[in-house]
């Protein structure tokens, strides 16, 4: 009976001394020329100073994406289009964050952009 004592009081001090890491979640869509890029685009996210990528996802057939990052501030969110990662300054917030973007091809380069 005491063991089952001690080992809840020690399991109930464990809950409350490790808080939650907080995680934002980004989300939204890719367009190119006025329609979704199509499905199996690699998108993907990190956070400066981090040597391994943070997250990492595909676009469904709607060009919609969903990404995970732990912690706040900013990030590098990368769409690899024909092979070539394309980078854009985005943040992660407590709260979930869209980001409808726009790829836009000019004198063959194509950038990343906000909606």
């Amino acid at each position: 009976m005491r063991s089952s004592i001690v080992a809840a009081v020690v399991l109930g001090l464990v809950v409350c001394a490790t808080s939650p890491a907080s995680a934002g979640r980004l989300f939204g869509d890719i367009k190119i020329d006025g329609k979704p890029v199509p499905e199996g685009v690699v998108v993907r996210v990190s956070q400066p100073g981090a040597s391994a990528v943070a997250d990492t996802t595909k676009t469904d057939k709607f060009g919609g994406f969903k990404l995970m990052v732990k912690g706040e501030g900013k990030c590098t969110l990368a769409v690899v289009w024909e092979k070539q990662p394309i980078e854009l300054a985005v943040f992660s917030n407590k709260e979930a964050t869209r980001y409808d973007l726009i790829l836009e091809k000019k004198d063959g380069k194509v950038s990343l952009r906000r909606k």
